[in-house]
């Protein structure tokens, strides 16, 4: 039932009496933190009760703190039991401050006339018990306005009113006038706008969500401090979000105070910390339910608001005009500078003077934020605003919505692992004072203090920490872009740094301690089995090892890698094992390994034992590129100054083995040509290998298999080997249209890994088999491999009906 003008009045009394003050608030709001403020300049209140977990209270002098600079948040997570076949569930969240905070507000206002101030909402694990379990594993925020974004209400409001969305509405209703407007005239239009909002939800759905459970907690508080009010003090205020506001008055006169009942058994860990955060992290655009849009535009208005209230000076709509004017500036000049967008001066006069007339047309007093980018993508984008402005906008929203980070105060009860951090990062020159995404390239090769940065990125991976990844450089662990002699490094710090570091911290109190223990449970978990135990994960382990920096750990790690080696029965697993072996041999100098003593005897080990493992090969698993990949690792180690020691007798003896009789095609034609390309083969025996497959009995797709398997390891024999075409060329001349079809995608394979320019030296030698110069265009970009099977798919059914209604003639012509 809506609510009549009368009832809103009669709540509007409620909200604000002399015993009780009830302050509705949006969070972040600065016309709220505005009236708040004004309020609190005339009126010494009792207590200051704040909707917020009951155990932020410790960290209220941090927040305080004349050295606190906004944003900042309280990060807090909680871990529960496993319960029956459910398992151990972990939640976390986010309380972000900024300086228009009303809650931030009352609580400064507190501490500087020596009021008691406390948080009065259920605890983050106690809201995780009667709240749906919709854990994503993103922390999520403890302020939640999702019942506004929903009302059907205030949407047909603000459709009557020409507001394009929930967030426009507000800014109009609430933002634009508020400095003109007295606390009874806010609280009035409070009081209806959260009751419009309220008035859809039923009981059962605000049960179900945990609104009424927090409520009854934060009316028992409210409670307990009317209780202990002497007469004479001033009124208990209770600073808490609208949409439970409207709700707290009748609660507190039925009676209905009891607090909820939660048990708090299942909890095994819990904890809060003070952590920085960034302004983009407070937009609602970046998806933060409870922010208000373009954090930086907020902040800029309520700095000009104080300013001048403080001399003296009427804060209404010149404050928004001028920030308006400063905003469209700003925005200008990064277009300016930085990305070479030449706006002219009557450009910038126009978009101020559209953003003026545009605010009055919409009855505004002055210009809110919708009305300066309307004015930016009116003035600014020239050509279709998608598309051409797409550049111009991004730029304005990223200026409206700001990149400043907050500031922990000394003696902030944070983790020691937070500040370590900290320290290494500024000692390494990396960027952590804002959320600009940034780039660091490493010379981890040549300069030490590189490879400091680089195993701090790797051991920030390794704890979960989301700072940095690597866009390009050597993958030690992997044994991938090994070429490369620079790392590339995209790095961002945010508020979700610091979370993962309060959580590290039970690993250690600085960075290398927490990585090192980390290490060691995951090193525990391995040799427990609770991980694969195979030699290619323990030889990763040991490269991992010596790219974080953990020396102390190699020889632990070796004697693990040395049993399991020898337990090992898989050809693939060792010889990879070997191969990174290998690897760290020759990469020796970026991660600091020459003095691992067990690697040459490690080495040496894995390369016999994969050679052993191989002689017994009769087939190969799947298609054989595992252990086709294998031989080509062993092949690569041999041909290494860490394979000089080695006996490559024994790898040429397995190859042989493996060409004359192994079971599958494609590893006989990876051992072929593994012998070709040492030249242990000679090209008319190869020839001859070739002529026997691709001619003989054997099935069209073990033919193309073993050529798959001869051009992985051999590629040149593509246009070293004239018989290898001559002879392919009459295979295909040789099979019907349903054996090419059946074929293409393994002859496909056989090509695929051919550069651009080998491929071309095939096509011209192709040309030149048949007579021609070229072979014309090869290469189709409008059409996929898959369309194209399909188009001889449906050929060779059309080629079928034809022949079966005796039109065969027609075919063949």
């Amino acid at each position: 039932m809506l609510p009549t003008s009368d009832a809103v009045r009669a709540l509007g009394a409620r909200l604000i009496g002399p015993e009780l003050v009830l302050f509705p608030v949006r969070h972040h709001s600065p016309a709220c933190a505005w009236q708040l403020r004004r309020w609190l300049a005339t009126v010494r209140p009792s207590t200051v009760l704040v909707e917020g977990p009951r155990c932020f209270d410790p960290l209220i002098p941090m927040l305080v703190h004349p050295e606190a600079r906004m944003p900042l948040a309280v990060y807090t997570y909680a871990v529960f039991k496993p319960q029956g076949e459910q398992a151990a569930r972990r939640r976390a969240a986010y309380y972000p401050f900024c300086d228009h905070s009303p809650e931030l507000v009352a609580l400064r206002a507190a501490q500087e006339q020596g009021i008691p101030a406390r948080f009065i909402d259920l605890d983050h694990a106690e809201q995780c018990q009667i709240e749906p379990d919709e854990d994503d594993g993103e922390a999520q925020s403890l302020l939640d306005e999702r019942h506004f974004r929903r009302s059907r209400y205030l949407g047909a409001l603000a459709s009557r009113l020409g507001c394009r969305d929930h967030e426009e509405l507000w800014e109009h209703l609430f933002e634009a006038p508020a400095t003109a407007r007295t606390l009874h005239e806010h609280v009035l239009d409070m009081a209806a706008y959260c009751h419009l909002a309220r008035v859809e939800c039923s009981d059962e759905e605000l049960r179900a969500d945990g609104t009424l459970a927090r409520e009854d907690e934060m009316a028992w508080h409210i409670r307990q401090a009317l209780d202990r009010r002497q007469p004479g003090d001033g009124p208990v205020l209770a600073v808490v979000g609208g949409f439970h506001a409207v709700a707290l008055p009748g609660l507190l006169e039925g009676g209905r105070t009891a607090r909820p009942a939660i048990s708090r058994s299942t909890v095994s860990d819990e904890a809060a910390a003070l952590i920085r955060y960034g302004q983009d992290r407070l937009d609602r655009l970046n998806g933060y339910s409870a922010g208000m849009t373009s954090p930086a535009w907020q902040q800029h208005l309520w700095e000009r608001m104080l300013r001048h209230d403080k001399a003296g000076l009427p804060a209404g709509a010149r404050v928004r005009q001028e920030l308006a004017l400063t905003m469209l500036f700003d925005i200008a000049i990064e277009l300016r500078g930085r990305h070479g967008l030449p706006l002219p001066m009557p450009a910038l006069g126009a978009a101020y003077e559209h953003a003026l007339q545009l605010a009055a047309l919409r009855q505004r007093p002055a210009p809110v934020r919708d009305d300066v980018l309307d004015a930016v993508t009116s003035c600014f984008v020239k050509g279709d605003a998608d598309a051409d402005g797409a550049l111009v906008l991004a730029v304005a929203r990223r200026m409206l919505s700001g990149q400043a980070m907050g500031k922990v105060p000394p003696g902030a009860s944070t983790p020691p692992l937070v500040r370590d951090f900290e320290y290494r990062a500024r000692r390494q020159r990396l960027k952590i004072d804002d959320s600009q995404p940034r780039r660091a390239v490493l010379d981890i090769y040549r300069r030490p203090e590189h490879r400091v940065t680089s195993r701090l990125f790797h051991g920030l991976g390794l704890l979960g920490v989301p700072l940095a990844h690597r866009s390009a450089g050597p993958d030690f662990v992997n044994g991938f872009g090994l070429d490369r002699l620079q790392e590339h490094w995209d790095y961002t710090h945010s508020a979700a740094t610091e979370a993962a570091l309060v959580e590290a911290s039970v690993y250690g109190t600085t960075v290398p301690l927490a990585v090192s223990a980390r290490f060691a449970e995951r090193l525990e978990r391995f040799e427990a089995g609770a991980e694969p135990r195979h030699a290619k994960a323990a030889a990763a382990l040991l490269v991992q090892a010596c790219v974080l920096g953990l020396h102390d750990h190699v020889p632990k790690v070796a004697s693990t890698l040395a049993t399991v080696i020898g337990a090992d029965a898989q050809f693939e697993s060792v010889a990879h094992a070997t191969g990174t072996l290998g690897l760290l041999w020759e990469s020796r100098e970026p991660l600091e390994a020459r003095g691992i003593e067990q690697l040459p005897v490690l080495l040496k080990a894995g390369y016999e034992r994969a050679i052993y493992l191989g002689r017994g090969l009769q087939g190969a698993a799947g298609d054989g590129s595992e252990v086709v990949a294998g031989l080509s690792r062993l092949r690569e180690l041999l041909a290494s100054e860490a394979g000089q020691r080695l006996d490559a007798a024994l790898y040429w003896a397995l190859v042989d083995e493996l060409h004359a009789g192994n079971e599958s095609a494609f590893v006989r034609g990876a051992a072929a040509g593994l012998a070709y390309g040492a030249g242990r083969l000679a090209e008319a025996e190869l020839g001859v290998a070739l002529d026997g497959h691709l001619n003989g009995l054997i099935a069209p797709r073990d033919a193309v298999s073993f050529l798959r398997g001869l051009l992985q390891t051999a590629r040149e024999a593509a246009w070293q080997q004239p018989a290898l075409l001559s002879v392919l060329d009459r295979l295909l001349a040789d099979w019907n249209d349903a054996d090419f079809i059946a074929n293409l995608p393994e002859l496909r394979l056989a090509f695929a890994e051919m550069t651009p320019k080998e491929t071309d030296r095939i096509a011209q030698s192709v040309a030149e088999l048949h007579g021609e110069a070229d072979l014309g265009r090869l290469v189709r970009y409008d059409i996929s491999a898959g369309q194209v099977q399909a188009h001889l798919a449906t050929t060779q059914r059309l080629l079928d009906v034809l022949r079966a209604d005796g039109l065969a003639s027609w075919v063949d012509a």
